[in-house]
């Protein structure tokens, strides 16, 4: 790199132009302009570029001080290079762009033949998909964020033809009979996101197909009065992530592989409002019963909650996951979601990898971590230490029966994780079961808690706890959460 700077080497304009085309494509295309001025090669570059991306707020004062020219603008650049095929165009234009001028636009990039089409607009009616789009015979990848308007579809719907990736956020649902069309007729649709969506109109809510092999249910608040059905049997990928609807019924999975249950609810923490943990448990309990195959469980702490209801009253039969290599539950530390984890754990003979979140913050957290703070390997001797403040804390649980036997325990599980960690009695225990029962252990990661007071103790209190299996590696991390955009055009 030093040499080419000192001999002025342009390395990133050598670069080939598809190249050029993929780092381009995130750019505004205003930003785009201004970079052909730079020379003539990247005059070409700009002028053939297969995509396109605009979003108001990179020029509003631009846009309102003069909307026509560019609306123009617009237009013409579509129409100019009619010969050229869109690789992806992505527009947020908010409410500055009337319904008739949208459809101009929507009808200019079919003509170039465009494969993803993302769009971000308040159309203050219902939007009917137009006719041009629904036939379009390239695209594949169709992304609307209506801002809670109403999705219709046009008369005489026979499906999009090559449509694979299907991603609504802020919709009004208002038909089933709509929505199931939607689904149903979409011949190659393989991947479904539901982002926040309004089915507050809807009862039902029919997602049948045989192509679909990823949803996604995302944030929504409108999920409460409607009853979900699915029937795909090629669905690999479930994740639900929404308030707790009226009834799931799952039917015809086949070849699922990974469940993704986080139910949301407003009154979570408080049984007056009429939160019902009974119904929670009865309504996981059936969608986990019909995935009795899957690979991959996740598990947030108002299912578990449920669950442990359930199995307290004897009122659930056991489901046995002979398949489950990996369980992630987050959960709290306290008897009900332990004797959860043990049933699941007993029920999953095969299971290879357990990963517990117990971060108070009511999210999900993906994480990274820096260099670990100490690792060690072996055996040590027990050691017990007194919590900082000088109150001697109690585990409040009983974890398992030692006359029962877990068989994953005993022959498969590999690794561990347990991310939240506050140095609670109630961890050191939930540690010291683990490394006494998981003899083929081979890796305990234990992830600080991002508020947790970190202390050598705390370090040799673990460190020190006896080990069954004597190849285990025990390592220390501090969490970094990972930064994620709020804005929606980030993720398309």
């Amino acid at each position: 790199m030093e040499t080419s700077t000192m001999n002025e080497i342009d390395r990133i304009s050598s670069l080939p132009v598809d190249i050029l085309h993929n780092i381009l494509s995130n750019l505004c295309i205003f930003d785009v302009i201004h970079m052909s001025v730079l020379s003539k090669r990247w005059k070409y570059i700009c002028t053939i570029i297969p995509y396109f991306r605009f979003h108001s707020s990179y020029c509003t004062s631009l846009l309102y001080s003069n909307v026509e020219k560019f609306k123009e603008f617009m237009y013409t650049f579509l129409i100019s290079q009619n010969t050229i095929n869109l690789v992806r165009y992505t527009l947020s234009c908010s409410d500055m762009l009337e319904s008739t001028y949208m459809l101009r636009l929507i009808h200019a990039t079919t003509r170039r033949n465009v494969q993803q089409l993302v769009l971000w607009f308040w159309h203050r009616e219902p939007f009917v998909l137009p006719h041009c789009l629904v036939t379009c015979e390239s695209l594949q990848v169709l992304k609307l964020n209506l801002c809670d308007d109403v999705l219709k579809l046009p008369n005489h719907f026979d499906g999009f033809r090559q449509l694979k990736f299907l991603h609504l956020c802020s919709v009004k649902l208002s038909d089933e009979h709509l929505t199931n069309c939607l689904f149903s007729k979409c011949q190659l649709l393989e991947k479904l996101e539901l982002i926040d969506c309004n089915l507050k109109r809807m009862k039902l809510l029919y997602i049948d197909s045989a192509s679909l092999l990823y949803i996604t249910f995302l944030q929504g608040d409108y999920y409460d009065n409607c009853e979900i059905k699915i029937s795909c049997p090629a669905l690999k990928f479930l994740k639900c992530k929404c308030q707790i609807p009226k009834d799931i019924v799952i039917k015809n999975l086949f070849s699922i592989e990974y469940v993704d249950i986080n139910f949301q609810d407003n009154d979570v923490k408080c049984d007056d409002f009429g939160f019902s943990f009974e119904k929670t448990g009865i309504l996981v309990h059936k969608m986990i019963k019909e995935v009795p195959s899957i690979s991959v469980l996740k598990l947030c702490k108002v299912s578990l909650k449920g669950l442990y209801e359930e199995i307290r009253q004897v009122r659930l039969s056991p489901i046995c996951f002979h398949k489950l290599k990996s369980l992630k539950l987050k959960l709290g530390v306290d008897e009900d979601h332990m004797q959860v984890m043990i049933q699941l754990l007993k029920y999953s003979p095969n299971l290879e990898v357990l990963k517990l979140w117990c971060d108070e913050d009511g999210e999900w957290r993906e994480w990274c971590y820096n260099l670990p703070i100490r690792e060690d390997q072996g055996r040590g001797h027990e050691v017990f230490h007194p919590d900082p403040l000088g109150k001697k804390l109690h585990c409040t649980y009983k974890m398992h029966d030692p006359e029962e036997s877990i068989v994953c325990l005993v022959s498969h599980l590999k690794s561990i994780q347990l991310i939240g960690f506050k140095d609670e009695e109630n961890e050191i225990e939930l540690l010291r079961f683990f490394l006494k029962n998981a003899r083929v252990l081979e890796k305990l990661t234990i992830v600080w808690a991002s508020y947790a007071l970190k202390s050598e103790e705390a370090l040799k209190k673990v460190l020190n706890i006896p080990r069954t299996s004597s190849q285990v590696l025990l390592t220390f991390h501090d969490a970094k959460l990972k930064q994620k955009s709020t804005n929606w055009l980030d993720y398309c």
